[in-house]
Parts: structure tokens; C-alpha cells; sequence
């Protein structure tokens, strides 16, 4: 398998955890499960985008700092989008741990799913894009 096809690969699994087992924490109010999911699914797709572009992925949960490094190696223009990139993966990679020991409670009502919720193309705003359209 060449580093393309192991990018749509783990984009594929990406997108499955997203329209099964993420939706469906969202729909019941599973929100602590609903983070995690969340997270695992930009991992995967971040990591995927590595792999599409030819390069390795680190071993670690937030890979979005070698993601956006890769991308402006190849683009000058997506800059803003590179620091959203950023900024949700990095705050899923933070609230994962918390989230998956009920170290932290998250729901509808708290600030930071809310933010998370409602942010343009994350995937979790029924009326938000996608980030990389």
C-alpha cells in the first residue's frame, strides 16, 4: 500500500467514526464520549492528510502542528484555516484525557463543547461546513 492509498485509508476510518459512533454519542447526549470521538476522528484525518502528502505522522494524539507544517511547505493559502486546524485539535487532544476519565464533565451547556459545537465546519454544527471545503 503507497503513503496515498494509507491516507484515504485512515481519512475513511476518520469519516466512519464520525458518521456512526460520533453522531450517535452527539444524538443521545453522550457528550464526554462525543469529545473523544471528536478527537479521534480529526487524529485520523490529520494523520491521513500526512500520509497523502507523503510524509510520516508522530506517534501522538495532536498531530496538527506536523499537519500544518506540511501544508504550507506545499501552499501559501491557507493560512487562517492551518491555525482553526490547529486550535481544534489541539483543544480535543487537551479535553480527550479529561473527557475519557470523567475527570471533566462536558454537555450542552458547558462553554467549551459549546464553542466546539457551534465553530464553523467541525463537523458537530448541524449547519457548519466542512473545514476543508
Amino acid at each position: 500500500m503507497n503513503t496515498l492509498e494509507e491516507g484515504k485509508k485512515l481519512i475513511r476510518q476518520g469519516q466512519w467514526v464520525l458518521e456512526h459512533e460520533l453522531r450517535l454519542a452527539l444524538e443521545e447526549g453522550n457528550f464526554n464520549l462525543t469529545v473523544r470521538r471528536a478527537q479521534e476522528v480529526v487524529e485520523l484525518v490529520l494523520k491521513g492528510g500526512l500520509r497523502m502528502l507523503g510524509a510520516d505522522y508522530p506517534k501522538v494524539h495532536d498531530v496538527a502542528s506536523a499537519f500544518c507544517e506540511q501544508v504550507r511547505q506545499k501552499s501559501e493559502t491557507a493560512g487562517e484555516l492551518l491555525e482553526q486546524i490547529r486550535a481544534i485539535s489541539l483543544w480535543l487532544s487537551q479535553a480527550r484525557a479529561p473527557s475519557f476519565y470523567f475527570e471533566r464533565e462536558y454537555g450542552e451547556g458547558r462553554v467549551p463543547f459549546k464553542k466546539l459545537h457551534q465553530m464553523p465546519g467541525s463537523g458537530l454544527n448541524p449547519g457548519g461546513g466542512s473545514l476543508c471545503s
